[in-house]
């Protein structure tokens, strides 16, 4: 018999995405190169909901910072107010996806907690040494 174990570190949404609370700042440009600031506060392998001081109409597309995953290319799907549903264009890998709005330090630790895992890096020092 084969047992597994799923480990979901989002919620779900009404389309069955996982959906990442992240609550992260990030810069969004306009197909016209203007940046402005918005806040995330949620993403999927598929798209994110972001609020900024702009209304953006539904098919505008954008560029938005993943702050440890590069940019990528967005369309607006929704716009209620400040807040935007978007469709990211090519839907984010599994690497993108766990690397989006994680700080350099904590990708780096996560990387460094593998190696070491697979034996490949030493134990770091601990204090009583």
């Amino acid at each position: 018999m084969l047992v597994a174990r799923l480990e979901v570190w989002g919620s779900m949404d009404a389309r069955g995405a996982v959906r990442f609370l992240v609550q992260s700042e990030t810069t969004v440009r306009g197909m016209d190169g203007r940046p402005f600031d918005a806040v995330v506060e949620n993403f999927s392998r598929t798209g994110f909901l972001f609020t900024a001081e702009v209304e953006l109409a539904p098919g505008t597309l954008i560029w938005i910072g993943l702050s440890g995953a590069g940019a990528r290319e967005a369309k607006v799907v929704w716009q209620e107010g400040a807040r935007h549903g978007c469709e990211f264009l090519m839907p984010l890998g599994r690497r993108d996806l766990q690397h989006a709005f994680r700080s350099r330090d904590a990708i780096v630790e996560d990387l460094e907690a593998r190696l070491r895992r697979a034996s490949m890096l030493p134990d770091p020092p601990s204090e009583q040494d």
